[in-house]
């Protein structure tokens, strides 16, 4: 009886997933077709760019991995693939699994850079994030990215790696906060993609030599 209702679940989801392909996907595609037909049709005002940013926001909010190319405007896929790849494909899933808390802090913060939130905040967020992951794999609620926590916590992590994890730590400079200026913007997508690659790198550290 099991295996005939896993076969029969089995069943019910392929004909979901066609049903999404054949069906959505079309409907999907005719609308966001229009939406930029639109789009391009409007005339070049303010009011238009405040649109386009609200549409980006939309897209965000809802977890759609497109982009709108304003001149002409066009949407497209988010073309960030590599930070797309470990955030979404890899890291997201297992950290949702763990902490989906901290996931979506760190969806909210990946949007953010890409529909024009304040840079200033963004990696002190996603930074803030990573702490409370490290807290958490390490049940140290006052864990912060230094030389002692990371030899106690994760002495298996080469030298270099520590002293990577400080420096990025220093990058954490709001102005009221730290009392140093934040990363300007063309370092904030490099300074995302780190943090990321430190939430996995903190997963995968083997929990019984913490």
């Amino acid at each position: 009886m099991e295996a005939k209702a896993n076969s029969a679940k089995l069943r019910v989801e392929r004909i979901k997933q066609e049903r999404t392909e054949t069906v959505y996907l079309s409907i999907f595609n005719e609308r966001f077709g229009v939406l930029e037909v639109l789009l391009r049709q409007l005339p070049k005002t303010g009011w238009v760019d405040s649109l386009i940013v609200d549409i980006r926001r939309f897209f965000a909010e809802a977890k759609i991995m497109l982009d709108i190319k304003e001149v002409p405007p066009l949407i497209v896929p988010i073309e960030e693939a590599l930070l797309q790849r470990n955030v979404v494909d890899n890291l997201l899933p297992r950290l949702a699994e763990r902490f989906p808390e901290r996931a979506q802090e760190l969806v909210r913060a990946y949007h953010g850079m890409l529909t024009g939130k304040d840079l200033d905040s963004i990696f002190i967020e996603a930074f803030k994030t990573l702490e409370e992951i490290a807290r958490a794999i390490t049940n140290d609620k006052k864990f912060e990215f230094d030389r002692m926590n990371l030899k106690k916590y994760f002495p298996l992590l080469h030298a270099t790696t520590h002293e990577t994890l400080i420096k990025l730590a220093g990058h954490r400079g709001d102005k009221g906060g730290h009392g140093k200026s934040s990363p300007p913007p063309h370092e904030i997508r490099y300074l995302l993609f780190t943090v990321c690659n430190i939430a996995l790198l903190l997963l995968d550290y083997p929990k019984n030599s913490q």
